[in-house]
Parts: C-alpha cells; sequence; structure tokens
C-alpha cells in the first residue's frame, strides 16, 4: 500500500496536489479506507465510541421531545432547517402504560397506524436502552453542545497521543511533501483531512449504526448530517464568518466551528 500511495503522490504532485485522497476512486484510497477503519477499532471503542453514543441518545430524546412525521420525518426539534416540521401541530404528551411484552401492542383500529409505531418505539426504546436514565432525561433545550463538543474533543484533542497508524500515515504525508518540494502547508493539511476526518470519522458521525447498536430514523439523520457538516467545516483552514444562516450552513456550524 505503501508503494501504490507514493506512486499516487508523484500522479497528485504532477497536477493539483490539494486534490489528492478527496475521492476513492483507485484501489489504493479504498485500502486506506478500510486500513484506518481496521487500525482504528481501538480507539473507537476505548475513547470515541462512549461520547459517540451520549451523542446520539441525547439528540434522539431532543427529537422526541416534539412532534415527529413518521412519514416524512421532519420534526419541530431539528438542527436542520430542510427538516424543520414547519406546521403548526396541536399536541399533547399522552402517558402510556404498556403491561406484557411490547409485541402485545397491536395496531387499534381507532388509532391511525403513526401513533403505533411510534409508541411501540418508544416503549422499545425504554426496554432495550442502554444509558443510565438521570443521566440523559435531564437535559433540555439546548444542550446538544456539550454533547458535540465531547464527541468533537475525543476524536482531535491532541492531549493524548494519537493512534500509531494515524501517527505513522501522517509522518509518510509529511515525508511526501518534504521529497516533493511542496512547502504549502495548506496542502499537508489537506491530504491529512482527506485522509482522516473526512474519510473516517465523518462516515462515522453520520452513520453511528455502522459501530453502534442503535437505530438512525430519518429525523436523527437529519440532525447527524448537520453535525457532520460542522466536523467537516472545523478541519478546514479557512476562516468562518457568522453571517446568514441558511439551509446550507446550519445555525450549529457557524457557533461551534471557532471554539473548535
Amino acid at each position: 500500500m505503501k508503494t501504490l500511495l507514493q506512486d499516487l503522490v508523484q500522479q497528485y504532485v504532477a497536477k493539483n496536489p490539494k486534490l489528492m485522497l478527496r475521492r476513492t476512486e483507485t484501489v489504493v484510497e479504498k485500502m486506506l479506507t478500510n486500513w484506518m477503519s481496521i487500525c482504528l477499532y481501538s480507539f473507537l471503542k476505548e475513547v470515541a465510541g462512549e461520547p459517540l453514543y451520549m451523542l446520539y441518545r441525547a439528540i434522539k430524546y431532543q427529537v422526541d421531545k416534539g412532534p415527529v412525521d413518521a412519514v416524512t420525518g421532519k420534526a419541530k426539534r431539528t438542527l436542520n432547517d430542510s427538516h424543520l416540521l414547519r406546521e403548526d401541530i396541536d399536541y399533547s404528551a399522552m402517558v402510556t402504560i404498556a403491561t406484557g411484552l411490547p409485541p402485545a401492542l397491536k395496531p387499534d383500529s381507532e388509532r391511525p397506524v403513526c401513533f403505533c409505531v411510534q409508541v411501540k418505539d418508544k416503549i422499545l426504546d425504554q426496554v432495550y436502552r442502554g444509558a443510565p436514565r438521570p443521566h440523559l432525561f435531564h437535559l433540555s433545550s439546548g444542550t446538544l453542545q456539550k454533547f458535540v463538543d465531547d464527541v468533537f474533543v475525543a476524536i482531535l484533542s491532541t492531549k493524548r497521543p494519537p493512534p500509531i497508524a494515524v501517527r505513522f500515515f501522517f509522518d509518510f504525508l509529511d515525508d511526501m511533501a518534504e521529497k516533493h518540494g511542496i512547502d504549502d502547508p495548506e496542502t499537508v493539511h489537506i491530504w491529512k483531512t482527506n485522509s482522516l476526518p473526512l474519510r473516517f470519522w465523518v462516515n462515522i458521525l453520520k452513520n453511528p449504526q455502522f459501530v453502534l447498536d442503535v437505530q438512525v430514523t430519518d429525523s436523527i439523520d437529519a440532525v447527524l448530517s448537520v453535525i457532520a457538516q460542522t466536523f467537516i467545516d472545523s478541519c478546514t483552514t479557512s476562516e468562518h464568518k457568522v453571517g446568514r444562516v441558511g439551509p446550507s450552513v446550519p445555525p450549529l456550524s457557524v457557533c461551534s466551528v471557532p471554539s473548535i
């Protein structure tokens, strides 16, 4: 793989070096993705896994506090403007007492199907949840930031030694830059960003079900997409200015990136 990567560097240096590792088109780029995934398993399990799970639980709790359209996945409590449930819906909290096993709760002809499905999901979530109730259920509006910060710090913190595979590969990229006379620090930064944060961590942030036993609904996926975009923005060297916030630039991004 190292030899193939050296050839890849030589090809991009001759054209546009900043585009290297941005996509996964060649065999060596696919090998790199798999190699990173295997080498970072222990780090994910011992360091990043718990804050990632807590972030998922916090998102789920926040989203479920308000109305969620069972068909479109749009929600009243979301970070994603394109998945915001804009209609004013009259609703009230309902306490459901279920006895026996969850499968015994069958759809009632007097209730809409989406109601029964959501009730079943909430019952199963309570039965099989793996996080302590006191920690999660004391959340209030606007407290996702702490959980986002915890995940980002676990991934990006320099207070602990980096995984051996990451240190080895980043040293390799530094050697390649020196060998080919690339003295632009931004180019090397882009190589490292494309090879690890954008190739591995963004995929995990957007799809926690790849590594955790969780169910990601459309409403949760919409929030995770915003957080993943924030992570991407935090890995760039360009200055982030707070301006007019639109659907493509969610509020979380412009508030979080400077501190990260």
